[in-house]
């Protein structure tokens, strides 16, 4: 095999694995709409954050933080049991996500997440359709 063959090969594996990594990566959100979720509006957003406290637990559930959401878009979050506390800003769009961005770790940039209610759970899915985490419940206004 020559190697202009060998390196076309080689991209094609790489671009292959690639496509497969996303694909993967993609389903949680399909299979869970697949199987009768609710995909929340930007107004049914607004409604279950705006103004509250949210208790988010990592998809892996090794993290628990709450987070409010305020009514002038900022954020405020802080780990329970843990160091980590964090401000930030937040964002409703039209296209029914709610788009974050934490001082010191996002760089200015929003990151948008789908907002889904699975078996009753209101769940956050990355962009890249994976699993972002849950929340355990809400609490009207700041209880941080």
């Amino acid at each position: 095999m020559n190697i202009k063959m060998s390196l076309i090969m080689t991209l094609a594996s790489i671009l292959l694995a690639s496509a497969s990594s996303s694909l993967a990566a993609g389903t949680a959100i399909k299979e869970v709409l697949d199987n009768g979720a609710q995909q929340l509006t930007a107004d049914e957003i607004a409604e279950q954050f705006v103004g509250k406290t949210g208790t988010w637990l990592s998809p892996s559930g090794d993290r628990k933080m709450a987070i409010h959401y305020g009514e002038d878009n900022d954020l405020q979050g802080e780990q329970i049991g843990g160091d980590w506390s964090a401000t930030g800003y937040y964002g409703i769009t039209d296209n029914d996500s709610i788009c974050v961005s934490w001082d010191g770790r996002d760089e200015g940039r929003l990151r948008c997440l789908d907002v889904l209610v699975v078996d009753g759970v209101v769940t956050k899915f990355n962009a890249d359709g994976s699993l972002n985490g849950t929340y355990e419940g809400f609490e009207d206004g700041n209880t941080l």
